[in-house]
């Protein structure tokens, strides 16, 4: 069964690009449809920080402090925490990226501006990803929506895994966050029944998730013994719990599809 013919069987609809960045095997479907992002967006204002850093000689160790009115509901911990605490744009920026921190993001996105984000992605040639505002603001404005496409996304990675965002120490960095990701690993899940006891398993992978009442997304680079290929899935139209199976069953197939000639 080909990855179409399986993603139009799931439940929800689904956007697909992938690409084996060693034999340029490519594997898409509806690839340049516009999609909420999610946390997705997230990467792109990491891009924007560590450009910063490279480029304005920004310092990681800077801190923001986070007010009562910066809390918000969702992923992460600072929702949590005390209000008055000073945290080193380091910090936030990896508890963004690794439990997908809805607070850290919204001081990220305070301090960036939405505008230089936008900037930084028509740069790299990524037309269809739009960051418009901050997350988990009530009420939400519905024509104001951060977006992205499972395409732009896997450009991204590309451009990470080929060290060509910004500068090669800038890729790396982003990889090395990306890869502490605590969010299910859908573009590349072990096949049920092998799973790696014992002994290391047989890929590893830097790649953010996102998710919505009724969506869930995986970007990312899987670096296998012989191959290193860029994914992103996409998903909505149906609650989240049902796609997030499909969403790893899509990642399986792809993934086959990938490595075949191997």
């Amino acid at each position: 069964m080909t990855v179409a013919a399986l993603a139009a069987g799931l439940p929800g609809t689904y956007s697909i690009f992938a690409k084996n960045l060693v034999t340029g095997r490519t594997v898409q479907y509806r690839e340049h449809e516009t999609i909420p992002s999610a946390s997705l967006i997230k990467v792109p204002i990491m891009a924007e920080i560590f450009r910063r850093v490279e480029e304005e000689h920004l310092n990681l160790d800077d801190t923001l402090v986070m007010q009562k009115e910066d809390q918000v509901p969702g992923s992460g911990v600072l929702m949590d925490l005390t209000p008055g605490l000073a945290l080193s744009i380091r910090d936030l920026t990896m508890l963004m990226i690794t439990v997908s921190d809805n607070t850290a993001t919204n001081l990220l996105i305070d301090f960036t501006g939405v505008d230089a984000v936008n900037a930084l992605m028509r740069r790299l040639g990524l037309h269809h990803t739009v960051l418009e505002r901050r997350l988990e603001r009530v009420p939400v404005i519905r024509d104001q929506i951060n977006r992205t496409t499972a395409y732009d996304m896997s450009r991204i990675m590309e451009l990470l895994a080929t060290g060509q965002l910004i500068s090669v120490d800038v890729s790396r960095r982003m990889v090395d966050i990306l890869s502490r990701c605590q969010g299910p690993l859908s573009i590349a899940p072990p096949d049920p029944g092998t799973p790696f006891i014992g002994g290391l398993p047989a890929l590893k992978a830097a790649h953010k998730t996102g998710s919505l009442d009724m969506a869930r997304h995986d970007s990312g680079i899987i670096y296998t013994a012989r191959h290193t290929i860029v994914s992103t899935i996409m998903s909505q139209g149906a609650p989240a719990d049902r796609l997030l199976p499909a969403v790893g069953r899509l990642g399986r197939a792809v993934l086959k599809e990938l490595r075949r000639d191997s």
